[in-house]
């Protein structure tokens, strides 16, 4: 049997399971760059769609917030510290809606709530007044001196569609 020839240091270059190839030109590294190549456009799809929802949702926060910064009526109080809110088309036409909803308690008569909301001045998303509606729902009663009042507050404002998709 006869011994292999040796082989040249410069000819360890061409061969691709060399030792010194493994870290330039391995399927892994290729698979890798596939892989990058695919994620990157997927990724920048992704935020190019999602960011406009991120930039609603956070006016939409806002927006709750503004209510939570307004006065309360005298003798009234949130019934819980948790708001309800969406941003989306309600209707037809290109433009985002905003509405958020408070649950609230009140000694106070449904009148005065009803009158005291009316003429709330409510900054909506870009700072025009919000469209204010009150709610008292039918299960809720009271008695001489009794439970508070139950009544729900609904905020609602209306802008440009944006790049928002939800609002198309």
């Amino acid at each position: 049997m006869q011994a292999d020839p040796p082989i040249d240091p410069q000819d360890l270059l061409r061969y691709p399971s060399s030792p010194r190839n493994a870290e330039k030109g391995s399927p892994r590294n290729a698979e890798k760059g596939c892989l990058l190549a695919l994620a990157v456009p997927v990724l920048l799809v992704l935020l190019l769609v999602k960011m406009p929802m991120w930039i609603n949702d956070g006016r939409l926060d806002d927006f709750a917030e503004r209510f939570y910064a307004y006065p309360r009526p005298p003798s009234t109080e949130f019934a819980d510290h948790d708001w309800q809110g969406s941003v989306q088309l309600r209707g037809n036409g290109n433009h985002c809606d905003y509405l958020v909803r408070f649950s609230l308690t009140t000694q106070l008569s449904d009148e005065e709530i009803t009158r005291y909301y009316e003429q709330a001045e409510i900054p909506g998303v870009d700072g025009d007044r919000a469209y204010v509606t009150v709610y008292f729902p039918k299960y809720s009663s009271r008695f001489e001196g009794g439970w508070p009042e139950s009544f729900v507050v609904e905020i609602f404002d209306s802008t440009g569609p944006g790049w928002d998709l939800r609002c198309h």
